[in-house]
């Protein structure tokens, strides 16, 4: 689910901020998507781990995206002020 879209701003020329706000979308939506998937791989271990499996290595990487994406709100935020 991509939540933002540069094209919604209405501006036609590219200007350095307006630069930096689509990079800033790209990034956050980046970020949702991998947090989505690294969050089915974590569950997907945890239901199939039997007792046998931490999933530690997943859950790591959960935690990643998750960093990742709140860098990437934070980029949004300070990015795409009108």
């Amino acid at each position: 689910m991509l939540i933002l879209s540069s094209l919604s701003l209405g501006i036609l020329s590219v200007s350095p901020a307006l630069a930096d706000c689509s990079h800033a979308i790209s990034t956050y939506n980046l970020a949702i998507s991998d947090v989505s998937s690294r969050l089915k791989r974590y569950a997907s271990c945890v239901s199939d781990s039997q007792g046998k499996d931490e999933c530690s290595l997943e859950f790591g990487r959960l935690r990643s995206a998750q960093g990742d994406f709140e860098l990437a709100v934070s980029g949004v935020q300070t990015n795409c002020q009108r």
